[in-house]
């Protein structure tokens, strides 16, 4: 019986799985490093996020109730301020889901992953993370083209470019992809610090 000859490929990684191992690993602590880097750069920029939010909130509350004072106490309504509040509105929602996603705070249903191992529920965590970010970055150049399209267009009563309100959503869909992809690779990788901070248990 004839012994059969192995592949050189196959016996040079034998030979070497060690230092193939090691290489990486090496790869594995550099591509850390480098979303580690990205992630505190991202959460400073999340708490900037954090307090322009605030202060749209402030200025949209401040717009309307200037127009119910205007309308019912003096008679003489405000003919821009419905179309300011749509404006940081739209702000708001786009900005404030990032945000949200940041923090983890989205509403989510758990009647079934509550009842999953922690394995099955880490699965479920890195498809919905590797999920959301495709889709961010699938609809982040449409959300572009509507941006371009609009900028040339002109809000009725502001006078102003209606690419103001049409570009939070290229700005807000980003920052929802590069917060998903940050995701995926925490939870892929299973990084120090992945349990406590994106596998919040339930109250």
């Amino acid at each position: 019986m004839k012994r059969r000859e192995v592949p050189p490929r196959l016996l040079y990684v034998y030979r070497n799985r060690g230092n193939l191992i090691s290489a990486q690993n090496v790869r594995r602590k550099r591509l850390k490093t480098v979303i580690d880097q990205i992630n505190k750069i991202y959460d400073k920029f999340n708490k900037l996020n954090e307090w322009f939010i605030i202060f749209l909130m402030s200025a949209m509350c401040l717009d309307l109730l200037g127009q119910v004072i205007m309308r019912y106490v003096f008679q003489h309504p405000l003919t821009w301020s419905e179309e300011l509040a749509r404006y940081i509105f739209v702000w708001i929602a786009l900005l404030g889901s990032a945000w949200c996603g940041r923090n983890h705070i989205h509403v989510r249903m758990t009647a079934v992953t509550s009842l999953l191992p922690k394995p099955a529920v880490h699965v479920i965590q890195i498809l919905i993370s590797i999920i959301c970010a495709g889709t961010c970055f699938i609809l982040f150049p449409n959300a572009c083209k509507i941006f371009m399209s609009q900028s040339k267009l002109k809000a009725v009563t502001l006078g102003v470019s209606l690419g103001i309100e049409y570009i939070a959503a290229p700005i807000g869909i980003m920052m929802m992809a590069i917060q998903w992809t940050i995701d995926a690779l925490y939870a892929i990788f299973d990084w120090p610090g992945y349990q406590a901070r994106y596998m919040k248990g339930e109250d």
